[in-house]
């Protein structure tokens, strides 16, 4: 089964509409969705449904995990938290758990849905940063860690058995093993690095690092499709880069700006077994208006866009600051219970929010039964021009804004896209461990007079911890 094009033929202008409308719940019957009374489809009515939001989870208690009792607090005191994600982004399905690289807890979690339970994947503390991770099929896990400067791989016990590329002076970004090969998208030479995952030796290169159309600027999530083909996001350039699967570069797939079927900033990356292209967007529209596009899109491979769910907002269903997206076909039964009575799933769709109450989203895609009627969701669409609701504090922030009007100097539009771009780079560079490259950046952004005094004083603050960082480096090299 599949989205097919008859979507997109109907109209551009019933795709813009679907979008706008945002969240719509129809009244079919069978839901035990525990988060709504309704269930969540997208797209909205009268469309035919294609995905339905399914749960949300974030901690222990949305597993039905059992808490410690009073008696065991007071005999072996306070447990760690564990109860809580903080700030989710990587991803990855193993054997009815999943795994969730937590960059707030610096840590990689495990959610058994079996078993219900929540705990962590592992205690050695050489795993500094974990940001993304992929599972083989005999259960080893690569985890990307940009802080450590390398790929760490734990075997199916979740013991370390290597950690890769570290004499590479690499940041990893991103990881992904197909056959004997390691692909890992590195922050500092903006290049796909392929390593032998066996002995960590690079093989070669994918891609360069420039400014020109078909050159990395601040290169970000990875993933190969069901034909070998190799996808990458940019978050700069807003592009999709496709390789074939010999490592040549087939061409880019989306473009920057705040239409639609545009793309603002482009991080997690899935393809399904229909080649249908899987895109989170996290970011904040740089210019004459600001517009969220904290969504969820799915495009063709002719770059056409399908269909896009999500938005920012506290409903179900809703996303904020989405970092991740990722699609399993192997854990369905698990969450039949929560699709409506009829529905066919095919497969799910999990998306990590940095932001928010609702750190998980999961959703099913398949055939479901039409709904006999909608209604809209409480959330209220965001219309361009209008400010968000809620300032998103999580990493990236909005980018700095200006109140810049249409018809305003072309140099100042211009003179913010760069104050945006170099904000956004110099975090990369701040959670990469990059921290003196990160100031610098920092103090620009702040010295341009463009941001908010809010925002302002957060940049001040990581300032400030990287000079009690760099002191302490300074102290250990003397």
């Amino acid at each position: 089964m599949s989205i097919g094009n008859s979507h997109f033929s109907r109209g551009w202008v019933l795709l813009v509409c679907l979008g706008a409308a945002g969240l719509f719940g129809g009244c079919a019957s069978g839901s035990k969705s525990a988060e709504a009374g309704n269930p969540v489809f997208f797209p909205a009515p009268p469309e035919k449904p294609r995905l339905q939001f399914l749960r949300s989870f974030s901690g222990a208690a949305d597993l039905g995990a059992a808490g410690a009792s009073g008696f065991e607090k007071f005999v072996l005191g306070e447990a760690e938290e564990k109860e809580g994600i903080v700030t989710p982004y990587g991803l990855a399905m193993f054997e009815g758990k999943l795994y969730v690289c937590d960059v707030g807890k610096r840590r990689v979690e495990v959610l058994d849905f079996q078993k219900r339970s929540f705990g962590y994947m592992t205690e050695d503390r050489r795993l500094v940063n974990p940001v993304n991770l992929c599972i083989e099929e005999d259960g080893t896990k690569y985890v990307a860690d940009p802080t450590a400067g390398a790929v760490f791989v734990f075997d199916a016990g979740n013991t370390l058995q290597a950690i890769l590329g570290k004499e590479l002076r690499i940041n990893p970004i991103d990881v992904a093993v197909r056959g004997p090969y390691c692909y890992v998208t590195d922050f500092t030479s903006n290049q796909v690095v392929v390593l032998d995952k066996t002995t960590g030796k690079e093989i070669r290169r994918l891609g360069e690092q420039g400014t020109g159309e078909n050159q990395f600027e601040l290169i970000s999530d990875l993933t190969f499709g069901p034909d070998g083909r190799l996808y990458v996001t940019d978050k700069l350039k807003a592009k999709i880069f496709r390789f074939d699967p010999s490592g040549a570069l087939q061409g880019t797939i989306g473009r920057r700006g705040d239409n639609i079927d545009e793309l603002v900033r482009p991080k997690g990356i899935a393809v399904d077994h229909d080649n249908r292209i899987w895109v989170v967007c996290a970011g904040v529209s740089i210019g004459a208006s600001v517009w969220s596009t904290e969504v969820a899109k799915i495009y063709d491979q002719q770059g056409r866009l399908l269909l896009f769910f999500g938005r920012p907002g506290s409903e179900p269903g809703n996303t904020n600051l989405p970092a991740k997206i990722m699609l399993d076909y192997k854990h369905v039964d698990l969450f039949k219970p929560y699709a409506v009575k009829g529905a066919n799933l095919e497969f799910l769709v999990f998306v990590s929010n940095q932001y928010g109450l609702k750190k998980i989203n999961v959703y099913g895609y398949g055939e479901f039964p039409a709904p006999s009627s909608a209604k809209p969701a409480a959330q209220p669409p965001v219309e361009k021009g209008a400010a968000p609701e809620s300032a998103r504090p999580a990493e990236p922030a909005a980018a700095p804004g200006t109140g810049v009007q249409p018809g305003d100097d072309a140099a100042e539009l211009q003179r913010t896209k760069e104050t945006a771009d170099l904000y956004y780079r110099s975090m990369e560079q701040y959670r990469a461990g990059r921290l003196e490259e990160a100031r610098a950046g920092f103090v620009r952004v702040i010295q341009s007079g463009l941001i908010p005094p809010p925002m302002e004083q957060t940049l001040k603050g990581y300032i400030e911890d990287i000079d009690g960082k760099l002191a302490r480096r300074r102290g250990v090299k003397r």
